[in-house]
């Protein structure tokens, strides 16, 4: 339910946003992620992402839909004896950018969307797949190398929500640092 609620809140902001493209731009995101489930093991594990966006600009404000795909996560703990989660995330994202001077902009925001996820349980082969509510909060700093591109880096901490495998609730979280280009058109 929440990812069909999530899909439709972006599209209808895409669809209301599309008249102001003339401050439009996309980009590519990547960096580590630190993958922490808080329930049963209490352990990060780093995994690798990359992510795609799209979106609007009216100063200060910025709003976007952005993919990511995170790597898989490996557990391997004595509480545990093994497990493999892998995600995926869609989420609406908005942004205010702090004019420090013409070519610096830090930046600060949060969005909502859904996050896909696959766990294997390694010792009873339980698998569970399924999605969840995702929130995120994050920070960060634009550099503008010419009038159409941007390197973009910062920090992003994503609440991904539970899943249940073999009577375990488990809760994932990510903290990730990023780099990325963002072109404007």
């Amino acid at each position: 339910m929440f990812a069909y609620l999530s899909l439709f809140v972006m599209i209808f902001c895409l669809i209301v946003a599309t008249p102001s493209l003339a401050g439009g731009y996309f980009g590519v995101r990547g960096g580590i992620s630190d993958v922490h489930e808080t329930n049963i093991t209490d352990e990060y594990v780093s995994s690798g992402f990359v992510s795609g966006y799209v979106g609007v600009t009216t100063q200060p404000f910025r709003g976007e839909i952005e993919y990511t795909y995170i790597s898989q996560a490996d557990y391997d703990d004595v509480k545990r004896n093994d497990m493999q989660a892998q995600f995926q995330r869609i989420m609406a994202n908005g942004y205010i950018d702090i004019p420090i001077t013409r070519y610096v902009r830090p930046y600060i925001g949060g969005g909502v969307g859904t996050a896909f996820y696959t766990v294997k349980d390694n010792l009873t082969e339980q698998k569970e797949t399924g999605s969840h509510f995702a929130w995120n909060a994050t920070a960060g700093v634009g550099i503008k190398l010419t009038r159409n591109l941007t390197f973009d880096s910062g920090y992003r901490y994503v609440d991904m929500g539970k899943v249940k495998i073999n009577e375990n609730e488990l809760h994932f979280s990510t903290h990730d640092v990023y780099a990325g280009l963002r072109f404007s058109f």
